[in-house]
């Protein structure tokens, strides 16, 4: 909300939707764990968190990419994954958490963040891409799914006390470093849609090219 104002494109106003919705899961989350005390209903939270944040980060993601193809790929992902993440949840009990549409989030945006980046190192651009706020949003959410990707994969691979917390310690240090790098983010500019427009000039002197012919 402080730094509303450089919100300047529409996938810098899908993330701003993102971070809102995140900050009122977060709390639904806190309530449910240690008010209501009710792992079940922590469960569900997160069940229908991670829908919502597919669709969110797969919109903003749409909106950086410049291929029409990429484009379409990112915004149709979004229908398989919620059918198969619905299925996923109903087929599951409430008491247990399914790994399986997260490892698939995760996945998936790693793919769609490395091609971001590798269709950005193709494109020339008027100032270094490192003061681009979306291209540190990209860099914080690469970082989150990379380090959980294998949180997720192998954190019910053993019930031990002391491998859970320390999957438990990697989470956090990636989480922290995520949103450390999302507010950072805010220190750089973005240009506006308008301003990345390609304008010609209003004054051309074309007349003024002129072929002489030294041997006359």
């Amino acid at each position: 909300i402080f730094f509303y104002k450089k919100l300047n494109t529409k996938a810098l106003k899908v993330f701003f939707v993102y971070t809102i919705f995140l900050a009122v899961f977060t709390s639904l989350c806190l309530l449910a764990l240690f008010v209501f005390k009710s792992k079940s209903s922590y469960i569900v939270i997160i069940k229908i968190y991670n829908i919502i944040e597919y669709c969110l980060i797969a919109t903003f993601l749409h909106y950086l990419l410049q291929n029409r193809i990429a484009k379409k790929i990112v915004i149709i992902s979004i229908v398989p994954f919620v059918i198969f993440s619905i299925l996923s949840f109903y087929f599951s009990p409430n008491s247990n958490f399914n790994n399986y549409p997260s490892l698939i989030e995760f996945l998936i945006f790693i793919i769609f963040i490395i091609y971001y980046f590798y269709e950005k190192m193709n494109t020339i651009f008027e100032y270094p891409l490192y003061q681009s706020i979306s291209f540190w949003i990209c860099m914080g959410f690469f970082i989150l799914f990379t380090g959980n990707f294998f949180y997720f994969l192998f954190i019910n691979s053993s019930k031990e006390k002391d491998f859970v917390s320390q999957m438990k310690i990697i989470y956090g240090i990636v989480t922290i470093c995520k949103n450390a790098l999302l507010c950072i983010a805010f220190l750089s500019y973005e240009k506006s849609e308008i301003e990345k427009e390609f304008q010609i000039p209003n004054e051309i002197d074309l007349d003024g090219f002129t072929l002489k012919n030294n041997l006359n």
